[in-house]
């Protein structure tokens, strides 16, 4: 299954000055609250010395565009940082790392939230940055309970503003860059459903019930002990009638 980088950014959004935001990567403000403390322990945990906010504040100007103003990182400086980290935008560690860093809105981050952050997470240079982004990347592959908060936390982060659910397409590149080896056996399946079937916008509880409904395949691949009782949106049993009905 091809992956569509769901980072892509169309050029008409990368302009100064227009804040009109695509339907894909799409950043909106959110809390550490959920994780804080992970990042917490991170810091506290790393052998490096206390981070340098001089340090830090340095390496967001550094980054910084000429339009940007004092205190903002914009969609250029993101792209640029991203590269110096050797962060790939179709690596799920993005979205960690913009949940850490409280990033306001697509490919931009906040002087406080970034400085904030690194400092929670005990990095104050490239190279120990990067270090940190291989233990957020570990994480998310060996950590259930913090990967789930970082796939719930998603929903807000890549709906638009103002708007209670995610386009169908939104929802779909960011199932196939999360659940990628994670939903075996299905995810083809489910997005085909999405797209040919289902065709409506995903809402809040469909989004963060799905994470659900991954784990339970790992129990049920074959959808065999399916309890169409269950407290499950609908959406999910009308899938589990779709993929029975599939050939075999």
């Amino acid at each position: 299954m091809g992956l569509e980088n769901p980072f892509t950014v169309p050029s008409k959004y990368a302009a100064k000055g227009n804040r009109t935001r695509p339907p894909r990567f799409v950043f909106v403000g959110g809390s550490r609250s959920q994780s804080s403390r992970y990042y917490q322990n991170a810091s506290n945990n790393s052998s490096s010395a206390p981070t340098n906010p001089a340090a830090l504040n340095a390496i967001f100007d550094q980054f910084r565009q000429p339009d940007d103003t004092a205190d903002s990182l914009s969609i250029g400086g993101t792209m640029a940082y991203f590269e110096a980290l050797d962060l790939q935008l179709d690596d799920p560690t993005v979205l960690a790392l913009s949940k850490a860093l409280d990033s306001p809105a697509m490919g931009e981050f906040t002087r406080k939230g970034f400085v904030d952050g690194w400092a929670s997470l005990g990095a104050d240079t490239l190279e120990k940055k990067k270090e940190k982004l291989r233990e957020l990347k570990t994480r998310l592959n060996t950590d259930d309970s913090f990967f789930k908060e970082v796939y719930i936390w998603t929903f807000g982060w890549a709906k638009s503003p103002g708007q209670r659910a995610l386009l169908p397409d939104t929802a779909i590149e960011w199932w196939k860059l999360l659940l990628a080896g994670r939903f075996q056996g299905h995810l083809d399946n489910w997005v085909e459903f999405i797209e040919t079937k289902f065709k409506k916008s995903i809402p809040k509880d469909t989004w963060n019930m799905l994470y659900d409904f991954v784990e339970y395949v790992k129990t049920d691949p074959t959808l065999e002990k399916w309890d169409y009782m269950g407290s499950w949106p609908s959406v999910i049993d009308e899938y589990v009638e779709y993929y029975k009905e599939l050939p075999k």
